[in-house]
């Protein structure tokens, strides 16, 4: 085991866990899903887990090609030491081709897949082919264990209709768009005094109260040549860029209410990108971030982003910047789940902080049961074990990401094997995620359409072709018409 355990302590670790194994299947045994399925489920996927004690029943679980998957498969090992008849197979595709794969079969109503991999911002797609799971929380799922703000942002479905809230999805780890930043550095007293010498601010990122202050800290580890580039950002147009701005925006949403309108996440599944009450005699919330404080920040992006390779020569993305801050930069601002990819060395010295103001964003992965899967007792199952606390310990243990369940951090905080410096991310993700809000929105057009179109309007102002307003209005142009395509026009 690497990164921040000693190979004695993992040596421990590892015999320690062995043991909870038993743990494990007396939990899950306990926990058995209910008999009856839920009324959405086809008649043909009415199979339950009493079956498997005569018969080989293999679960097909997709899921884009991640250390995510490599957790989801130990899981697996793990299951079938509880159901021996029960072999679980991870299917895994680039991440750029497992939506199309998955939505395929599901949409022929196909039972090749019995669990399904999204992320949040897809989630919404894959609505009419899963199990809806409000009967399963709180008997086979403990809903109070699973840290709810990762839990909302994709797991859970508002139903514009009828206003029932619909749980498709359970996540099985917590990811956070947070910022993370070399120890060392920010601790060292003669940059420190040099940097409130020059900007009256403190280096300190816990105190750090807006972006400007970053702005401040680009400005002086780059113009003093202490690093190559300031605070890593995201800005590749392919994906990313919906990622990254919502983590600038989130400032100006969160202090401003004729934004928010008092929610300060938003409208379920719409989120921070749009205002946070439906526009008047409107069904839905309109985008807000062609408003001014949404033009500032586009503004302020753009500046953060000055500070790193330019766009159209080495785009910032979620497969580059552990390596572009391990390498050239102070600060990154990215999701948890990538300090796994960082050098040992470098893991040692990161630690992890709020936003400037203190909120997070949420960048959770879920897995969903495929309603037309013959065994669906099972995969529900199934998925309850990969969220038990027992289980969830080895995410972090085995594969450096960091667990969904609340009690899970209470066992990994108090594991002796454990060093204090692992034991400081865990403490600082866990408390992160209470505010993990500052969300790009989720609804059934994001992935197809809200995506492109403002990806590309802000790339084209990173680049200098339009300016600030254009790009904006454009992007919001376009998620108008989006709206009213899928939810219909304002009266």
């Amino acid at each position: 085991m690497s990164r921040g355990v000693s190979r004695t302590a993992s040596i421990i670790a590892v015999v320690v866990l062995v043991i909870v194994v038993a743990a494990v299947l007396l939990y899950v045994t306990s926990r058995q899903a209910p008999s009856t399925p839920p009324p959405s489920t086809s008649t043909a996927a009415t199979s339950t887990a009493t079956s498997t004690a005569t018969q080989n029943v293999t679960l097909y679980v997709v899921a884009y090609k991640d250390i995510t998957a490599d957790y989801i498969e130990f899981a697996g090992q793990l299951f079938h030491q509880l159901h021996p008849n029960v072999n679980v197979v991870v299917i895994t595709y680039p991440f750029s081709q497992y939506l199309t794969n998955e939505l395929t079969a599901l949409q022929a109503h196909s039972s090749r897949y019995d669990l399904v991999e999204f992320t949040s911002t897809s989630s919404l797609r894959f609505v009419p082919y899963v199990v809806p799971l409000n009967p399963y929380m709180g008997q086979l799922f403990n809903a109070s264990d699973l840290i709810e703000p990762q839990v909302d942002f994709g797991g859970v479905y508002y139903n514009t209709t009828n206003g029932q809230t619909v749980y498709i999805g359970v996540p099985f780890e917590t990811d956070l768009f947070t910022l993370a930043y070399r120890c060392s550095l920010f601790s060292n007293r003669t940059l420190a005094q040099e940097f409130y010498s020059e900007y009256h601010e403190d280096l300190n990122p816990a105190t750090w109260q807006n972006w400007t202050v970053v702005l401040h800290v680009d400005q002086f580890f780059v113009g003093h040549n202490i690093t190559r580039y300031g605070v890593i950002i995201a800005d590749d147009p392919s994906h990313d860029i919906i990622d990254a701005y919502p983590a600038v925006f989130g400032w100006w949403y969160m202090n401003n209410p004729d934004l928010n309108k008092g929610r300060l996440g938003g409208l379920p599944t719409f989120n921070i990108m749009f205002y946070g009450a439906p526009a008047p005699s409107c069904p839905y919330p309109l985008p807000d971030f062609n408003a001014t404080d949404g033009i500032e920040a586009l503004k302020v992006y753009k500046e953060l982003v000055s500070y790193e390779p330019p766009p159209n020569e080495t785009p910032v993305s979620y497969n580059n910047d552990p390596q572009l801050y391990a390498q050239y930069a102070p600060a990154v601002i990215f999701f948890t789940s990538q300090l796994s990819y960082l050098p040992p060395a470098v893991y040692n010295d990161t630690c992890l902080g709020w936003l400037p103001g203190g909120y997070a964003e949420t960048g959770t992965t879920f897995l969903a049961v495929n309603k037309y899967s013959a065994h669906v007792d099972l995969a529900l199952q199934f998925l309850a074990f990969l969220v038990s606390p027992q289980v969830q310990v080895y995410e972090f243990l085995r594969f450096r990401h960091f667990p969904i369940s609340k009690e899970a951090y209470l066992m990994l905080l108090g594991n002796q094997t454990l060093g204090p410096h692992d034991k400081e991310l865990l403490q600082a993700v866990y408390t992160a995620a209470q505010k993990a809000w500052a969300n790009p929105p989720n609804i059934p057009p994001t992935a197809q359409v809200l995506i492109p179109t403002f990806n590309q309007a802000v790339y084209q102002y990173l680049m200098g072709q339009v300016d600030a307003k254009t790009a904006m209005d454009t992007a919001a142009a376009s998620w108008i018409n989006a709206l009213r395509q899928t939810y219909g026009l304002c009266s």
